[in-house]
């Protein structure tokens, strides 16, 4: 089995555990769909998004979920339809809906890539329980839910996180500083239409450059607990 079958296999054993509670509830009581149970991290390079975001799926029990898997799964047609297939039909419909609407509102480059991997977040975000690293997660889901975090941090403090975690140069570290966070504004910006800095597609800007990786998580989850309360 490979890692992206087993990620689908845990994905589908939390739906149904999920269902199986909604079905024991009173028939009284009516069914809510609730929020979305998804964090969406963007970060900025150097400042420590990637290692808070595997801290919170870790502490949470979500599944971690970075490019490098969202990627596999948009190749991957058999395992994304598995993930498709478990869903309601209604739910079926309203990805298919809210992609579309996508597609033709905010989104320039109309690419299959990005219509799948619009498809395979929202899909991931509807099963629930799951951390998603980047690839603008945050403007594919919008208003659809979720919790969406940005992590910042003093360009001065992100180079020398490079330097101290990779062994660069500091020279080396400006560079691939600068290289990724134009390759993350551009995706935003061809993918979506989008601008990665726009704090009103977050609901919390966190500047790791005013505070711990721990701490930053506590402020995470608080805002998550406020998160799920509220819906």
């Amino acid at each position: 089995m490979t890692s992206i079958e087993a990620l689908v296999d845990r994905q589908l054993n939390r739906r149904a555990l999920l269902e199986r509670g909604r079905a024991q509830k009173p028939a009284a009581e009516p069914l809510r769909g609730g929020p979305l149970r998804v964090i969406t991290i963007s970060r900025e390079t150097g400042s420590g998004g990637r290692t808070i975001a595997a801290r919170l799926a870790g502490d949470l029990g979500f599944e971690f979920v970075d490019r490098k898997i969202l990627d596999l799964l948009a190749e991957n047609t058999g395992a994304r339809e598995r993930l498709i297939a478990s869903l309601d039909e209604r739910t079926r419909s309203g990805i298919d809906l809210w992609v579309e609407g996508i597609l033709t509102g905010r989104y320039v480059d109309r690419s299959e890539y990005r219509h799948v991997l619009a498809q395979t977040i929202t899909t991931l975000a509807e099963h629930g329980d799951s951390v998603i690293l980047g690839r603008a997660a945050n403007v594919i889901l919008g208003k659809r839910g979720g919790l969406h975090v940005r992590v910042i941090a003093p360009r001065a403090k992100r180079i020398d996180s490079l330097v101290r975690a990779g062994g660069l140069s500091p020279q080396e570290a400006e560079r691939r500083v600068a290289r990724l966070d134009e390759e993350r504004r551009r995706f935003y910006a061809q993918s979506l239409g989008a601008d990665i800095d726009n704090p009103r597609d977050y609901h919390l800007v966190i500047n790791t450059g005013r505070t711990t990786p721990e701490a930053a998580e506590d402020l995470i989850l608080l805002a998550w607990k406020r998160y799920i309360d509220a819906g």
